[in-house]
């Protein structure tokens, strides 16, 4: 159950056990309102009455996560590795041949512009698992521009305590084209297309966060489109996913292409560039 567990940071809870499973571990929180017997309206009067804080949100472990964020450090790890030995090997070869410092020493930095590139892709392998969050807290205020949301992430190493962040609502918004609600899953959540979504951090350099669509959400996805998508209570009742969108604009093109051959003709993509260029050449 949501919030009941104890989240573990030692090094055996990173490591998945095999075979692999994709199995859902979280259960329905008992007494949080779900869509199936609460209106959206309902859901986040109920959320906005709260006093004390709420869990939110918690995410199924990242246990495959942390393995493929291993293998792709170690991957990097070896090549940049590799290639700086083979590299400096060379380019030493070469300085004997030609007894050029500066050559030489041009080479060298050149390697290790190349070999900075494995570098930066092991950097974001290893931090990657720090910007996971596993829980979401809902903390009312004395007055709604004061709600503020605290969230838990990974530590760096195994072992450490886990940190703890908090941040005015206000603040913290998801990203502009990543709407939560998708109405595929139980919570509304789901996507074939991404498997997470970002929160963004204003007023920091680096602030993005990483939400997994794959875990247990209090009542559903609309309830954080409108805590971080600042929605509407009818944008985010009417809400449309972005495949929605797209097929309506499709459907859209469509009908007007049907209209502009009805009214030309089969070649109508041609009588219009004709009119277009004899309209230009007027101008001219």
């Amino acid at each position: 159950i949501p919030g009941e567990t104890e989240q573990s940071n030692s090094l055996m809870s990173r490591l998945p056990s095999f075979p692999l499973r994709n199995n859902a571990t979280l259960l329905p929180k008992p007494g949080v309102p779900t869509s199936a017997t609460h209106s959206l309206r309902s859901m986040l009067e109920i959320l906005n009455n709260k006093k004390a804080p709420e869990l939110i949100y918690e995410s199924e472990p990242h246990k495959l996560c942390f393995l493929c964020c291993g293998a792709f450090a170690l991957v990097f790890t070896i090549y940049g590795l590799s290639f700086l030995q083979w590299s400096s090997s060379t380019a030493y070869e070469l300085y004997k041949l030609d007894d050029d410092l500066y050559l030489f020493l041009g080479r060298i930095g050149v390697n290790l512009l190349i070999a900075s590139v494995a570098g930066l892709l092991v950097t974001c392998a290893v931090l990657f698992p720090t910007r996971l969050i596993r829980r979401i807290y809902y903390l009312p205020g004395d007055k709604k521009i004061n709600d503020h949301i605290k969230f838990t992430t990974h530590p760096l190493l195994p072992g450490r305590t886990t940190p703890v962040h908090t941040i005015p609502l206000t603040k913290l918004n998801r990203t502009k084209k990543g709407r939560i609600f998708t109405k595929n899953g139980i919570y509304g959540t789901l996507d074939k297309s991404t498997l997470f979504f970002l929160l963004k951090e204003q007023d920091a350099k680096f602030g993005y966060w990483i939400v997994d669509r794959n875990g247990w959400f209090w009542g559903d996805g609309r309830v954080f489109d409108v805590l971080f998508g600042k929605d509407s209570l009818n944008e985010a009742e009417n809400a449309l996913t972005y495949d929605e969108k797209f097929g309506q604009a499709n459907k859209k093109l469509k009908e007007e292409k049907k209209e502009l051959k009805n009214q030309y003709g089969q070649k109508w993509p041609l009588k219009i560039g004709a009119e277009i260029i004899k309209e230009d050449v007027g101008k001219v």
